[in-house]
């Protein structure tokens, strides 16, 4: 409640002070113990890391997990960072060896049209598939998850009513 309406809270006696000051405290918290643990596994601390995308990187990890949920954003986060390293390692030589088998002009039509998505434009096959995610799965990847535990997950109908329907209490 105090997360949703502070000032109904506030109007029902309840001081919300103390709640959001120990919710921030924790967040810096974990905040800082993030930002130690980067400074020791990575001690190169270059000019890339202050620019605006890296907070909306993170933003994007949340929404592309599913915002709300525990597990959400650490999936998003692996999501990203796995295409990331994939897409990004993907050059022309690479893909002229995907295509080898195709007649020339039809291998550089091809590798034309995928160059942007990979390499250094690797940002707009992220994009693509973040919309993919938002469009088709809005509650993220955990909601992807239960959908598919759903579907997994269901019982078979009772062998006395073979059409699945139940029937009424006498």
């Amino acid at each position: 409640a105090v997360k949703s309406n502070q000032q109904r809270m506030n109007y029902t006696g309840l001081n919300t002070k103390p709640y959001t000051l120990a919710a921030f405290v924790i967040s810096g918290m974990y905040a800082g113990l993030a930002g130690g643990l980067l400074a020791s596994m990575d001690p190169l601390a270059g000019a890339e890391r202050m620019q605006w995308t890296a907070s909306g990187e993170v933003v994007l990890m949340t929404i592309l997990g599913g915002a709300g949920t525990l597990l959400g954003p650490v999936l998003g986060a692996g999501f990203i960072k796995y295409f990331e390293n994939i897409f990004s390692k993907i050059n022309d030589n690479v893909l002229h060896g995907w295509f080898s088998f195709m007649p020339d002009g039809i291998e550089d039509f091809i590798i034309t049209i995928i160059h942007p998505f990979v390499g250094k434009g690797w940002h707009l096959t992220l994009g693509l598939l973040f919309m993919l995610v938002v469009i088709f799965l809005p509650g993220g990847l955990v909601e992807g998850g239960q959908r598919i535990g759903r579907l997994f997950g269901r019982k078979k109908s009772d062998p006395e009513t073979p059409d699945g329907k139940t029937t009424p209490a006498e």
